[in-house]
Parts: C-alpha cells; structure tokens; sequence
C-alpha cells in the first residue's frame, strides 16, 4: 500500500481542495521523511500527515498572498495607528491544523531506543 492523493484528502480535508498536482508533489516531498522503523501503513499514514503540514503551510501563503497581506515572522500584534508590533512566539502558530503533531507522534517511535550492556566484555581472540 501507498500513500495516495485520496487518502490525503480524506485524513486533511483542510487541503483537499487543492490542485492534485500540488498534493502528488507534497507526497513525493514527504516520501524522504517516512520512519523507517514504523509497518508499512503507518509509513504510509506519516507520509500523509507531513504531506498535509507542507500543503497546509503553501495554503496559507497563498491565501495571505491573494489577500495582500505580508507574514511578518515574529508578529504577534500589530496596532495601526502610531504603528506598534508585538514580537513573540505564539504556540501552535507553526503547525495550526495539528499536521506535523501527528507527523512527529509517529515519528517519535523511532527515536526511542535502548542501550544494552553485556555483563561479560567480548573480547577478541587476536586481541590478546
């Protein structure tokens, strides 16, 4: 099984109407970031959220595009009149729709490991 466009419109509704081109592209994007220590499927299901964070990213610079607005990194407020911004990091701002939170969830599996120790050290025979 494979990540496909349908299952992407179906797990992120949020970018479903968007050019299928523009979502064949995003999962071949998202193919390198598959954790390989996952099943198949749940390769497949990381694809499709990593796919969704970066066309959800390219909606939303689109849309403050289309609309004249410029993302200002870092604004927090903005007052008009006497021209005043506020600089800060508001949580969750990098990842609106919880796309990439489901991303590293899966992810995270593969960063966990042990260490093993062995109780007697190997040592090799030339070694000695």
């Amino acid at each position: 099984m494979a990540a496909t466009v349908d299952d992407l419109d179906f797990l992120a509704p949020a970018v479903a109407g968007m050019p299928r081109e523009d979502k064949e592209r995003a999962l071949a994007f998202a193919a390198g970031y598959r954790p390989a220590c996952l099943s198949e499927k749940k390769q497949d299901e990381a694809q499709l959220w990593y796919a969704a964070w970066l066309l959800y990213g390219i909606k939303m610079q689109r849309s403050a595009e289309a609309d004249g607005v410029l993302a200002r990194p870092g604004v927090v407020s903005e007052k008009e009149g006497d021209l005043q911004r506020t600089y800060g990091r508001v949580e969750g701002a990098d990842d609106p729709a919880g796309f990439l939170g489901h991303y590293q969830k899966l992810a995270r599996v593969c960063a966990v490991g042990a260490a093993t120790v062995r109780s007697h050290p190997r040592v090799c025979e030339g070694n000695r």
